[in-house]
């Protein structure tokens, strides 16, 4: 028997979203995450809150680098401008023409910022820039090479010959030689000792080399690579003097390097004259003067190797480039030096890896020194040179132009793959963008990121159809959401505790809560969101329609909010407006949208808000009254 008081009677639901996602571009994208999204962020989750209002900190053009280390340092055009932490921001240092117009890349390492290309060190606590290179030309000068003890010492023996003197006075010098060559490389010069009653032999083991204003360009302990000296000169005193020779002594102008004798020279023992058109040599008794015309632009140069990725690690600054296979590592605590290798522990470092295609980046984590293709990693470790050891693992690396996009927080590494965004914890990358759509994070040709919070900020920029596009992603690596803001970050520097934007024209501060002297005129006069959900209805499998929709929200005062509804998989129709006329006003938005299976939603509007709740009420549909949805592409 039917019970009639059940007919016509429809089974309704209440489904209530209180903990909302992040953005989601994929087709699984759920009733609480967001297929589009601007200007919110998971500040205030569970609820879905709009980001902070950033603060205008000045108006700054031509910026090709920031970095931040005791103070924030910005390169713009040519110039370099450097504030401390403590100053204001109208810059406390400014160096106009000291740098080229293009884009930088930056290591921090003691109290200096190292510059390239440039290769420059800017020191904070002194204000001032240095080069990291130094060069010395011969010009108009001379130099003069001559065979010296280990401390410098040059002697002029009385004599030369096959017998000692006969009745030789305390401290008197003779060469002696075996040969009819007086002065070849085999002879030794002899010392008399009064006291011992002998000749003691001087051992020339070094060779200083005087070249006239070289003392204000290179320091003792520097290792220099010599140019153009000749070859008579180099046959004749040591083979080594063209090449990387490392200063063991400086007086003045003249230096003093250990080098290995040359062998079977019939004039060791003397002194070289060298000009940019005549080679000179003088015996060490000064008996014997013989010319020689030759070209000689000689050239003594501190190098410092191109990079164009840099970090720190040990003491060290460490890099790669582009153009070629090979890493490169300073001397230890020394940027100055890169072609030091004396078997010390203090040495620099190189070595050539094999892996194909150009290097796209560099970074240290961990501990580890990771250096990037875009299928490959490349990671060294150790201590000091003898003990680097150097493994490779084939898998997504850093995309082409994305070199800046490497970022560590919380002990892990982020940064752009061809394949999206990956994370690097000392095993293998792991893909933490499943949820973006990876076509909106390809063919990139600039990326930036940041960090603030435990959130990684990612700027790109594409080239598409001929149209540049720009956008700002910020991933919260703690709650695993992605969010998207205003485009802003062409450039950006993160200082622990704010993180400052670029957009072209204007500085940002992504938090002006942070920083000092923060005045209202200085921030953003409105900020405009938006969030599209996902379809809505497709939790229940049965035939059903969306009866009625409350929106729960809290909003800053002069806060315009926005409700529209697509039904379906159309066009959205606006449900309501409201506006907030005092802060942290509580605004109920109920609504009843038309019969339809699925619905999207989207909020949007200007100023600030905290979306709370979307509550729904789902009633059953009979007769087959409701149509299917149309698929999202």
């Amino acid at each position: 028997m039917m019970d009639g008081t059940n007919l016509n009677v429809l089974q309704t639901s209440r489904q209530m979203l209180r903990a909302f996602g992040g953005l989601n571009e994929g087709y699984g994208c759920s009733e609480a995450e967001f297929s589009g999204e601007m200007n919110f962020s998971s500040r205030g989750y569970p609820a879905l809150q709009t980001r902070k209002m950033r603060r205008n900190v000045r108006t700054v053009q031509g910026v090709n680098g920031m970095y931040h280390l005791n103070g924030l340092l910005i390169c713009r055009g040519k110039t370099l401008e450097y504030t401390p932490d403590e100053e204001a921001r109208t810059g406390a240092v400014v160096l106009e023409n000291v740098l080229t117009d293009d884009r930088k890349a930056m290591a921090g390492m003691g109290t200096k910022v190292l510059i390239w290309p440039d290769k420059v060190a800017f020191d904070t606590g002194t204000g001032e820039l240095t080069r990291l290179g130094a060069q010395w030309e011969m010009g108009g000068k001379s130099v003069t090479v001559t065979p010296c003890d280990a401390e410098g010492r040059t002697y002029t023996p009385a004599g030369a010959g096959k017998t000692e003197p006969e009745e030789p006075e305390d401290g008197q010098l003779f060469l002696k030689s075996d040969s009819d060559e007086a002065y070849d490389s085999n002879a030794v010069l002899l010392r008399y000792s009064a006291k011992n009653k002998k000749w003691v032999e001087v051992l020339l083991s070094a060779v200083k080399i005087r070249c006239p204003g070289i003392g204000g360009v290179i320091r003792e302990g520097d290792t220099v690579t010599i140019s153009g000296m000749p070859d008579a000169v180099c046959n004749a005193v040591a083979k080594g003097l063209n090449g990387e020779v490392m200063i063991q002594a400086m007086d003045g102008d003249e230096m003093v390097a250990v080098l290995t004798r040359a062998e079977d020279s019939d004039r060791y023992y003397g002194s070289w004259t060298v000009t940019e058109t005549s080679v000179t040599w003088k015996s060490a008794d000064g008996t014997v003067t013989e010319n020689d015309a030759a070209a000689a632009p000689v050239k003594v140069e501190r190098r410092v190797p191109e990079l164009d990725f840099v970090t720190e690690q040990g003491n060290r600054v460490w890099g790669c480039s582009r153009k070629e296979n090979t890493i490169y590592a300073c001397a230890l605590g020394d940027p100055t030096n890169w072609y030091s290798y004396q078997g010390i522990t203090a040495d620099s470092y190189a070595v050539s890896v094999g892996s194909d295609g150009a290097f796209t980046g560099a970074a240290s984590c961990l501990g580890y020194l990771l250096f990037f293709k875009e299928n490959c990693i490349h990671k060294l470790y150790g201590t000091k040179p003898s003990d680097y050891q150097m493994s490779s693992v084939r898998c997504r690396g850093v995309a082409a132009n994305a070199a800046n996009s490497l970022c560590v927080i919380a002990e892990t590494l982020y940064y752009l793959s061809p394949d999206g965004v990956m994370a690097w914890d000392g095993s293998l990358p792991t893909k933490v963008s499943a949820a973006l759509d990876t076509s909106g994070l390809t063919a990139v040709d600039w990326a930036m990121a940041g960090s603030m919070d435990m959130r990684y900020y990612l700027y790109l920029h594409q080239k598409a159809d001929g149209t540049q596009a720009g956008r700002l992603l910020v991933y919260d690596t703690e709650k695993g959401l992605w969010h998207e803001e205003s485009a802003a970050g062409t450039e950006m520097v993160s200082t622990g505790q704010q993180l400052y934007l670029w957009d072209g024209s204007v500085l940002w501060a992504a938090d002006p809560d942070r920083e000092s002297g923060a005045e209202e005129a200085g921030q953003e006069t409105a900020l405009q969101f938006e969030a599209v959900s996902g379809d809505i209805g497709l939790s229940v499998p049965d035939d059903k329609y969306i009866s009625r929709v409350t929106v729960r929200l809290d909003a800053l005062a002069h806060t315009v909010v926005t409700v529209a509804a697509s039904y379906n998989g159309g066009a959205f129709e606006t449900l309501g407006t409201c506006a907030a006329g005092k802060d942290h006003q509580r605004i109920n938005l109920p609504f009843v949208p038309r019969r339809a299976d699925t619905l999207q939603l989207k909020i949007y509007g200007t100023g600030q808000m905290v979306l709370r709740s979307v509550a729904f009420t789902l009633a059953a549909a009979t007769g087959g009254r409701v149509s299917a949805a149309q698929p999202r592409k």
